[in-house]
């Protein structure tokens, strides 16, 4: 009954908003369940706030073994808040989960993210004027000022980028050059995503992940259970066209690139979170006729040197968005503040940055 009240209470929060996109609830008991993979490395605890017998608020926290040792740090991973306009209840639970994470150990606090970077993560800060695209955070403004008023600072900025297909510029010109002396090499092919061999291209894909974001901040390596209990759920909304690998005449990977459907824009309509009985049918509906697409990764191995691999993995990546034949817009997200080649590179190529998500962090 307490797990059944923690995962309804953002139903009356946000109920109201025509822009909230309600979370699948199969997906948020299956990410709770002391059954996903992750429990292997990780361990949390849940808490929700009452006032006068209600539930106004709630947190998780967490604790990331395999991120602990990786990343050197002892972090405690604070996520799935969600409150009302109660800065004491959000402020009771923020204390509550820095004790539970004092108590097994950790230094710094991290959030929001439920429970890792690999998850749903980010407060939204700016750009609430557009409605949230596929596994991207949605949030009233004055969760802000809950998370400041409480002691956070900010540690990380993450950008959200938009460009509208008909007015895309496509590559700079030193780009189109990189681009044709790279394909007159043969040194390198592109290819989709082969549904037949989706279990070895899923492993395939997180090889390159690992190598290309591991240098990043806040990156939490995944077990390979993980990583295929993650594609489990991909490969509902996933189109093969639209996740690429880069590959050398030998066949190994040495890029990869996964943009997803904005699948959102159905499922706003699904208010009660549940696919059954005919949820399934606007998730299926909303993968083929999307507007818009989510790029959700693009990278190089870090092994791999050569510039033009990544403008010949983006070109082919945006013909392929074009192609789809009811797209008019495409979404690049995350974005580390930090990445400035990155942003520059976003800005260069007609996008507009249109959101901001904020990661803080609290010295325990």
């Amino acid at each position: 009954m307490a797990r059944r009240r923690f995962i309804d209470l953002p139903f009356r929060i946000h109920g109201h908003d025509p822009s909230w996109v309600p979370p699948l609830r199969y997906a948020v008991w299956d990410r709770l369940s002391s059954r996903h993979p992750a429990g292997e490395h990780q361990e949390w605890a849940l808490w929700t706030a009452h006032r006068h017998g209600r539930p106004v608020a709630r947190i998780g926290a967490c604790i990331d073994r395999l991120f602990d040792r990786f990343q050197a740090k002892s972090w405690l991973w604070v996520g799935f808040f969600e409150a009302f306009d109660d800065a004491e209840a959000a402020a009771a639970l923020f204390e509550t989960a820095w004790d539970w994470g004092r108590r097994h150990g950790a230094t710094t606090a991290v959030g929001p993210a439920s429970f890792t970077t690999n998850d749903e993560c980010g407060l939204l800060v700016d750009g609430f004027d557009s409605a949230p695209s596929v596994l991207t955070t949605h949030n009233p403004p004055y969760y802000e000022r809950l998370w400041t008023a409480a002691g956070w600072e900010p540690a990380m900025d993450l950008w959200g980028w938009r460009g509208d297909l008909d007015t895309n510029p496509g590559l700079s010109d030193r780009q189109r050059r990189s681009l044709d002396r790279l394909s007159r090499s043969h040194d390198f092919e592109v290819r989709e995503l082969d549904m037949k061999d989706f279990d070895a291209d899923v492993l395939r894909f997180f090889q390159v992940y690992s190598s290309a974001w591991e240098r990043n901040w806040g990156f939490a390596p995944m077990t390979e259970a993980e990583v295929r209990h993650l594609a489990k759920d991909l490969k509902q909304i996933v189109d093969p066209s639209l996740v690429l690998f880069a590959q050398r005449s030998t066949g190994e990977t040495v890029g990869a690139a996964l943009a997803l459907p904005d699948v959102n824009e159905s499922l706003r309509s699904v208010r009660s979170g549940r696919l059954l009985p005919f949820g399934w049918v606007r998730l299926l509906v909303g993968t083929r006729r999307a507007h818009g697409v989510r790029v959700l990764a693009l990278g190089v191995d870090s092994e791999v040197r050569s510039r033009a691999l990544g403008p010949l993995l983006y070109h082919e990546l945006a013909q392929r968005i074009m192609a789809r034949p009811h797209a008019t817009w495409a979404e690049g997200s995350w974005v580390l503040a930090s990445n400035t080649a990155m942003n520059r590179a976003c800005e260069a190529l007609g996008g507009r940055h249109v959101k901001t998500w904020r990661m803080y962090e609290h010295q325990l």
